[in-house]
């Protein structure tokens, strides 16, 4: 009988085996990790006041204020002035939400937050779970004791940024360089900077959420490259992991059609473990112009037996990334080696997309990345003043080929020491540090910005006496010399660390022989754009010159009566205190003063683009002494007059199409020097060597043929610029005054293809004796816009398109030689009844 009844069990458990091996996917109970956003009802007030009002999440305190109606835009005229009581304000959001039984049933529940801006206690049903201090850091609480099916209330109470630290700034005994901003790990453009607004506030940026497990939780995963070779890339996933109880796993990775599988011994506790693995014949990620930015897609799987217990997927690349900085004849070198071959930066600086995070969506990042694809850029620095970004930004910097230059969230300060606040700065490091490592366009991480230049050059230690500074400079070695190199080199992988940027102030002679470099004596120091050709360093990390936005959008933010240079207004979206008045001496300098404050911004653009095609033509020209090129800025975060070369709502000025065109990866790079035309070239390309030939044609304004000189037989090569021709000016203009006439300099690949065109002038703008003309158009409707067809009889400087309607120009601010026809798209959703009346053209002559 024992026998028959054992037999009937064995038979009951086979089935039951059976049936869950063949029970469809959808219907088989998950033994993996459950995730559930807290997406309840969310609501706010001001704290301990008036009513709740309806709010959503993502939040910040501003944009939960603007949406009820309490507050008008914080961009719009003066209003900015207006709301600066809010940052000394205390405010509650809370939020009702259920919990499904899935979520309820597991073993473990953590409510985890990324995102809280700032100093917050954060409640669930009654019960204090966390308190925060750094925006930058994620904070988990375990909740499951908490947590019921139905009516979880979860109650936030956010202090004031600067009420919460005034005790702890008082109690230093002296101000900081930075001042109150430097004693919060909150983004420090929130206090306003020389292009920003001035809002500091508190909100929810991302929406919480609830992790719930079992026995087994990954807490990290990493992919990483061991070697490389070309038929085989060496592998290691190293996870690691947290367990109630040792068990024995199948631990696999796919990718594709590849598949690894290793046991492991699983302890309880928290540990790391890792296995390894190898992908044959692999696919390089490459930035753009370099190759293909090849992304493998990986899966690692943990079973317990036939149960799938935890799965992270990975989306990588498989790369080397190298800092050089190496002793040579001139100094020392600063060049990024990418899979081993040397590549020539160009790019820009980016700070954060808007003042309110929480604005910021995954098609903004979409649509600014691919303008920086768009004008032929292969790295970004993100800067040190703004927020780590979001995972989309990486994601799509990945999948573009754009190198990331990754600053810690150190800008223009110095920072306090002691204890508490280096813990909070480790844990956000290694956070940070984690949490990016994977993305292969991570190629630096920069410890600060600014800082120590500051310290050493900008006479900040002129107010300590020597104990303080003694002090003050140990803090700063603490944090930037000891801690930040040793989690980055512990932990990210192999990306390389670099101390601050710039490693020497431009006071220091150095600073133009090793290390990276910003130049600022064009613009603070009121140099001449030319002293670009002079100061060249090893790789310019920033470097600019500020310009107006487009008239759209300077209406966009004003009344008719605002737009004046210097109304309140227009100065209240002019952050820098010299700004206006450098705009304005700069242009008289190079420029006929236009009349009218509408063609004053027009030619702002055009100061701007011209001023820095002069520095990005030299950083070129100096190939390989100078490696790189990044210029402050790429972006706006809210509408107003600044370095960028796209506006807050995201319209390229002149400098963006300038930048496209000079960063392309095959240029000439002309210009002038005691009397000669010396005429430059460039490659970018992974090639070794490319065939070109020049045409040198010099023209009058109304298109006479002065001269005309072709050059056959030339190389260029990718390892350095190298000059191409030269000749006296005199000998092209046919005795003509060099006020009205230029050069149009073509260079030519082996089979005539046209690979880069420039148009040279031979005096500044206001000395050009520029005829006056009529630019005809003519536009036809295509299947995305329209086509603008552009011809003049004499020399139009500059042509600028505009319109009212939403969309964008292919080319803009653009040369139109006499009786040359130029074809421009403009690319929109919207049917336009009468085309020619939408456009508006306008060119420099008509500014005089």
């Amino acid at each position: 009988m024992a026998f028959v009844e054992y037999d009937r069990m064995r038979l009951i458990l086979l089935s039951l085996f059976l049936l869950f091996l063949y029970m469809p996917a959808e219907t088989q109970p998950s033994f993996v990790p459950l995730r559930q956003p807290i997406q309840g009802t969310w609501s706010f007030r001001r704290a301990h006041t008036g009513e709740w009002l309806p709010t959503q999440v993502p939040t910040s305190i501003h944009t939960a204020l603007l949406a009820t109606g309490q507050i008008e835009d914080p961009f719009y005229g003066a209003n900015e002035e207006k709301l600066q009581w809010i940052e000394r304000e205390e405010w509650e959001f809370r939020c009702t939400f259920d919990v499904s039984t899935a979520i309820l049933e597991r073993k473990h529940i953590q409510l985890i937050f990324r995102g809280i801006d700032t100093y917050a206690h954060i409640f669930l049903n009654d019960s204090l779970i966390l308190e925060t201090e750094n925006m930058f850091r994620t904070w988990k609480a375990d909740v499951k004791h908490l947590l019921k099916p139905t009516g979880n209330e979860l109650h936030i109470y956010f202090e004031s940024p600067i009420r919460k630290v005034e005790p702890e700034w008082q109690a230093l005994g002296y101000e900081l360089p930075g001042g109150i901003r430097t004693m919060t790990r909150k983004a420090q453009f929130h206090y306003g900077w020389d292009w920003g607004p001035r809002f500091v506030g508190c909100g929810i940026l991302k929406a919480p959420e609830l992790l719930a497990w079992d026995d087994f939780l990954i807490e990290d995963l990493f992919i990483a490259v061991q070697q490389i070779t070309e038929k085989e890339a060496k592998m290691v996933a190293r996870f690691r992991y947290r367990a109630d109880m040792p068990m024995l796993l199948e631990v696999s990775l796919l990718e594709g059609r590849r598949k690894s599988i290793e046991s492991r011994d699983i302890q309880s506790g928290l540990w790391e473990d890792s296995i390894t693995f190898s992908v044959s014949n692999p696919r390089l990620w490459w930035c753009a112009g370099m190759g293909e930015p090849y992304l493998y897609d990986f899966t690692v799987e943990f079973k317990r037996g036939y149960q799938l217990i935890e799965r992270r997927q990975v989306r990588t690349g498989i790369r080397t990334i190298e800092l050089v900085t190496e002793p040579d004849a001139q100094g020392q070198t600063f060049y990024f080696r990418l899979n081993g071959k040397p590549i020539f930066i160009r790019g820009a600086n980016y700070i954060p997309m808007d003042i309110f995070q929480d604005r910021v969506t995954p098609q903004h990042y979409q649509r600014l990345l691919d303008d920086v694809l768009a004008a032929n850029m292969n790295m970004l620095r993100v800067w040190g003043g703004g927020i780590y970004e979001d995972d989309a930004f990486y994601e799509l910097c990945d999948a573009r080929g754009i190198l990331i230059w990754q600053d810690f969230m150190y800008a223009c300060a110095m920072y306090p020491g002691g204890g508490r606040f280096l813990k909070n700065a480790a844990i956000e490091a290694l956070e940070q540090i984690e949490r990016l490592r994977q993305h292969p366009c991570i190629a630096l991480w920069c410890g600060n910005n600014e800082n120590n230049e500051g310290w050493h050059h900008w006479g900040w230690q002129m107010v300590f006496n020597e104990a303080q500074r003694r002090q003050i400079w140990r803090d700063y070695q603490i944090l930037f010399q000891d801690l930040l190199p040793v989690y980055v080199a512990n932990y990210a992988g192999g990306v390389p660390y670099w101390e601050s940027s710039p490693k020497f102030g431009r006071s220091n002679p150095r600073s133009l022989s090793e290390g990276d470099a910003h130049y600022w004596g064009v613009w603070h120091d009121e140099e001449p754009f030319e002293v670009f050709n002079k100061k060249v360093p090893r790789f310019m990390s920033e470097f600019g010159f500020q310009s107006f936005p487009d008239w759209a959008t300077i209406e966009a933010f004003t009344q008719p009566e605002d737009r004046l240079l210097d109304s309140r207004v227009m100065l209240i979206h002019q952050k820098h205190p010299r700004g206006n008045a450098l705009i304005a001496e700069y242009l008289r300098r190079d420029f006929r003063v236009p009349q009218s404050f509408e063609d004053f911004v027009y030619v702002s653009q055009i100061l701007q683009a011209e001023g820095m095609r002069i520095g990005i033509e030299a950083h070129r020209r100096n190939k390989p002494y100078c490696m790189g090129t990044l210029y402050w800025q790429l972006n706006d975060v809210w509408p107003v007059a600044s370095w960028s070369s796209v506006d807050y709502y995201g319209r390229w000025k002149a400098l963006h199409y300038y930048v496209r065109d000079a960063f392309q990866p095959v240029v000439i790079l002309p210009i002038i020097e005691d009397g000669l035309l010396k005429i430059f070239g460039s490659t970018d390309l992974p090639h070794d060597s490319i065939p070109v030939s020049l045409n040198i044609r010099a023209l009058t304004f109304k298109g006479k043929r002065l001269s005309e000189v072709a050059i056959s037989n030339l190389t260029l090569r990718p390892d350095s610029a190298r000059l191409l021709w030269q000749t006296p000016v005199r000998t092209l203009l046919d005795r003509r005054k060099e006020e009205e006439a230029l050069a149009d300099i073509r260079l030519l690949s082996s089979t005539g293809e046209l690979l880069h065109r420039r148009i040279v002038y031979f005096a500044p703008p206001k000395k050009l004796l520029l005829p006056e003309t009529t630019v005809s158009l003519r536009v036809v409707a295509t299947d995305n816009g329209y086509q603008l067809e552009l011809e003049s009889p004499a020399l139009a400087k500059n042509v600028h398109l505009s319109t009212s309607i939403p969309g964008r120009f292919s080319d803009n601010y653009f040369d139109l030689l006499p009786g040359e026809r130029r074809t421009v798209l403009f690319t929109t959703t919207r049917q336009l009844e009468a085309p020619e009346q939408a456009f508006r053209i306008r060119h420099l002559r008509q500014t005089w």
